[in-house]
């Protein structure tokens, strides 16, 4: 036992610089990893659109042209940055409607910079997988449609929206966007 304290002695300082290195080592990786997404609504309107009185025009916005509510579409910016000095993701993302803590509806994401015109057609692809780099911030505008069914809802004080996604690690997160009631005009 004696000789293994004295060759602990014969060689201690070269011990204490492999264990001091291999806990540098450790604590920058661990640094490295650590961070997550910050989210700053920047812009947020939505409006409600009305079935329309003849059927052949479709929805309007116009209440006077329509009195049952057809939907509410909304578009709102956000500003998000990725504090972490790895790459990390947002995929699989929805809008998620609560009445006090009680999921009503779960709604998909479009991304607005998909936005196409073609022969008076609108076409919006859904959201599929935003990349964000290390230490980055990046803007996206986003909209969704909250269908007939949940749209007469939104005018309850006790309505918020959340926007739900899933991290790298398949884990759920979210952003809240909206808390109250969405008045008509």
């Amino acid at each position: 036992m004696e000789t293994f304290i004295n060759f602990i002695k014969d060689f201690e300082g070269i011990f204490g610089a492999i264990l001091g290195s291999a806990t540098t080592l450790i604590i920058t990786d661990i640094l490295h990893k650590k961070g997550r997404l910050k989210f700053y609504l920047m812009d947020y309107n939505g409006e409600y659109w009305y079935e329309s009185k003849e059927k052949h025009y479709g929805p309007t916005k116009d209440k006077k042209y329509g009195q049952e509510i057809e939907s509410y579409r909304f578009q709102f910016t956000l500003d998000i940055y990725n504090t972490s000095e790895l790459p990390k993701i947002m995929r699989d993302l929805k809008i998620e409607v609560y009445e006090n803590k009680k999921l009503l509806t779960s709604i998909p994401v479009n991304d607005e910079e998909t936005r196409r015109i073609v022969s008076r057609c609108i076409t919006v692809d859904q959201t599929t997988v935003f990349n964000f780099n290390g230490k980055e911030t990046v803007n996206i505008i986003l909209s969704a449609e909250i269908p007939k069914e949940f749209a007469g809802q939104l005018t309850n004080k006790n309505i918020f929206l959340k926007l739900n996604y899933k991290n790298e690690k398949n884990k759920n997160k979210y952003f809240k966007i909206y808390k109250g009631a969405i008045e008509e005009e």
